[in-house]
């Protein structure tokens, strides 16, 4: 159930124009019939796609009374409640389906002969919907392309790193992590984010450790700020990546975060000074 409609229709597409992925559908067919070390190639391309490119379909079910159309556009009033059709595997494995095109949703025959609702989502729609909980189904009445709730995750991190330089987890209180400090401590990455945290007068305090997860090793930043979260990070990120940092990737949480208070021990790489009376 996803009840603030406003946060998933974000993405800037023309709604007047019909919905056709054509490079996504051409690399759904080519998987099909493809042998297993060329389907491991085309995964990639389609996850590629599917994150960076593709605008897909998705069936909803709202309440009409609760919306306004006017000159072709229909506004949500709040507290409308909306909810996406999901489907279950037999481990109980939730999935949302999206469609390449309308011609997908009408390989299902009661969507064919009855009208329905849908909405336009982006990668990064799916994954809020998802919420790391459930995965993703591509049309699911002809190619039936499954992508693992895991999978999901781990797609939207990966995009993450490459369009804002970091990626956001949520660590599960379930999950074992070590945190430390690096014997092969990257100098380089330290100064450019000290040099960089000087300049912005948001930032009150970082600090560096090695994290490993899952077998997993990565540099956790925790970062003590205010104003905007993903506008500190992506910054942050911008600096440290500049520079050598040893070829792992960069996790970031805020101080403010129960799990960034609790990492957050030892000297900071970078703490702003204190002026005598401001």
């Amino acid at each position: 159930m996803y009840n603030e409609a406003k946060k998933v229709l974000r993405m800037s597409v023309d709604v007047n124009q019909p919905v056709e992925n054509p490079k996504l559908s051409a690399l759904l067919k080519e998987f099909h019939s493809a042998d297993e070390n060329g389907r491991m190639e085309l995964q990639e391309k389609i996850a590629e796609e599917l994150a960076m490119n593709a605008h897909l379909l998705a069936v909803v079910n709202f309440d009409h009374q609760g919306v306004e159309e006017k000159d072709g556009t229909a506004v949500f009033q709040k507290d409308t409640r909306i909810s996406f059709v999901m489907f279950s595997d037999p481990n109980k494995t939730s999935y949302l389906p999206v469609y390449t095109d309308w011609k997908a949703i009408g390989e299902n025959k009661d969507y064919r002969e009855n009208h329905v609702d849908t909405f336009i989502l982006s990668f990064d729609d799916m994954s809020a919907v998802t919420s790391g909980k459930a995965g993703i189904v591509i049309n699911p009445f002809s190619d039936n392309f499954i992508i693992t709730p895991d999978n999901v995750v781990h797609i939207r991190q990966h995009k993450d790193s490459i369009t804002k330089g970091y990626s956001t987890t949520t660590v599960q209180k379930e999950t074992k992590v070590l945190l430390g400090d690096s014997a092969d401590y990257p100098k380089e990455m330290a100064e450019a984010i000290r040099q960089y945290a000087k300049t912005n007068k948001d930032i009150k305090a970082i600090w560096l450790k090695l994290m490993v997860r899952n077998n997993e090793k990565s540099h956790l930043l925790i970062v003590d700020h205010t104003g905007d979260r993903d506008t500190v990070f992506s910054a942050i990120a911008k600096a440290a990546t500049s520079v050598d940092h040893r070829g792992l990737p960069i996790d970031m949480v805020s101080y403010a975060d129960q799990f960034g208070r609790d990492a957050a021990k030892g000297e900071p790489l970078y703490r702003r000074k204190k002026g005598l009376f401001w």
